[in-house]
């Protein structure tokens, strides 16, 4: 008889990878300094929303495999979208009138 050894799962170069991309797609959106999404520039909502397709695919890709733990690929996958989350906020501010709807 054989024992078989469990397959030790482990944080592998892609759920690292998903994290910092999402991370990057988070900080592009929410955080002031480095904010180049919604500024008026069609680049800047272009990488960002590149980032986030991107970051997406790879959490999902993550998640799948089954080698990997799955926590850093989750945390990738709710931060990938975040320039989602972005418009949902600004509709539900807008729609109870937390934000002015024009200047």
């Amino acid at each position: 008889m054989e024992t078989q050894v469990p397959s030790l799962k482990k944080y592998g170069t892609l759920s690292w990878l998903s994290l910092i991309i999402c991370v990057t797609s988070f900080f592009l959106v929410f955080v002031p300094p480095t904010r180049i999404a919604n500024t008026g520039s069609a680049i800047g909502d272009s990488i960002t929303l590149g980032l986030m397709v991107i970051g997406s695919i790879i959490s999902i890709v993550g998640l799948l495999k089954k080698t990997e733990k799955k926590t850093l690929s989750v945390i990738g996958l709710f931060l990938s979208l975040s320039f989602i989350f972005y418009w949902i906020l600004i509709i539900v501010l807008l729609v109870t009138g937390q934000i002015p709807f024009a200047p």
